[in-house]
């Protein structure tokens, strides 16, 4: 790790495996198989992301655009100094569901493309506008909501092209 500045940056020979684990009150990114890597919470939550913008699982244009800029405030204030080229794994069940509505195939390991969040994150735009076919419709819940706009911002910022998404439990992760 080299200091820069307030922040710190990691070395750019490093390859990391950054685990995503949703924690009450942040998305925590760490290294689980190497603690000299200081982990990035970032404030998130799916309650205050419900509570703020998709209230009783209502989606609305307005609100929708509001959750997008809120989350990429919150995903700039952590501060993340991480190079290009790491990957992202998570054995959490809100992307799970995520994989689910974007078609990803089951199985022990599931990988969600940037192409496909984005393509789920269309079609709720376009559910958002009330535009949306009734076959393309995504399950009116506002945790999945949350998830899709918070995976498709971090994969954007932080430039993940996929996700490993594996069982809970499992220790594949290649």
């Amino acid at each position: 790790m080299k200091p820069t500045g307030t922040h710190t940056t990691l070395d750019t020979n490093q390859d990391l495996r950054l685990e995503l684990r949703f924690e009450p009150e942040t998305a925590c990114l760490h290294s689980p198989s190497n603690p000299n890597v200081p982990a990035l919470h970032i404030a998130f939550s799916h309650a205050r992301m419900e509570a703020h913008f998709f209230p009783k699982g209502q989606l609305q244009a307005t609100h929708l655009e509001r959750a997008i800029e809120w989350v990429e405030d919150q995903i700039q204030a952590a501060h993340p100094q991480w190079p290009k080229g790491n990957s992202l794994w998570s054995n959490e069940a809100d992307l799970h569901a995520l994989a689910d509505v974007a078609g990803v195939s089951q199985g022990e390991r599931r990988v969600l493309h940037v192409d496909a969040v984005e393509q789920t994150f269309s079609r709720l735009v376009l559910q958002a506008m009330g535009q949306s076919p009734g076959q393309e419709a995504l399950p009116s819940n506002a945790q999945l909501f949350s998830t899709i706009v918070f995976l498709r911002e971090l994969m954007h910022h932080l430039h993940f092209p996929h996700i490993l998404l594996v069982q809970q439990g499992s220790q594949n992760l290649r």
